[in-house]
């Protein structure tokens, strides 16, 4: 996480549970904007994730000494959609993975260990025990957006 604390004053380190070992930068606006302004834009993708080649060529050079994973959802009502990406040794190793989730169905019949998140969780040594997925077990059931990570998950000295 250092490369993120190292590019921008923005970025802050979280916990999203106070046992964890894998941590969590939102990628705020503010983040967003100082990372494109020293880096670049470069060009945003059509499907999936909210990031751009720029978000995405920088997340490579971060990964190079740890993994790095951008993990987005949207739901409403049951429905909605999940985005990730995984990037490991400096290269991209997953994704974008986008897959949309229909809340009668669960996933259109998919196990949710296929779901994108859960793959790049596990993809950074993550592995769900004792809870339903990656997701559940890590923590992001319990935080609807970046300002409620940011307000309420522990924060750790960058």
């Amino acid at each position: 996480m250092r490369a993120f604390t190292q590019a921008s004053r923005a970025a802050r380190i979280f916990a999203l549970r106070p046992e964890a070992q894998i941590f969590v930068v939102p990628l705020s606006d503010d983040l967003q904007d100082d990372l494109h302004s020293q880096f670049g834009t470069g060009d945003w993708l059509e499907r999936g994730p909210r990031i751009s080649t720029g978000d995405m060529a920088f997340a490579a050079k971060a990964s190079r000494l740890a993994g790095v994973g951008y993990l987005e959802t949207e739901y409403f009502g049951g429905d909605g959609e999940q985005s990730a990406v995984l990037w490991k040794g400096g290269e991209l190793a997953v994704g974008p993975l986008c897959f949309a989730i229909n809340g009668k169905d669960s996933g259109i019949g998919r196990p949710r260990s296929l779901w994108p998140i859960n793959v790049v969780l596990r993809g950074l040594g993550f592995v769900a025990t004792s809870f339903a997925d990656e997701f559940e077990a890590f923590g992001l059931g319990d935080y609807r957006s970046v300002d409620d990570i940011e307000a309420r998950a522990v924060p750790i000295a960058g």
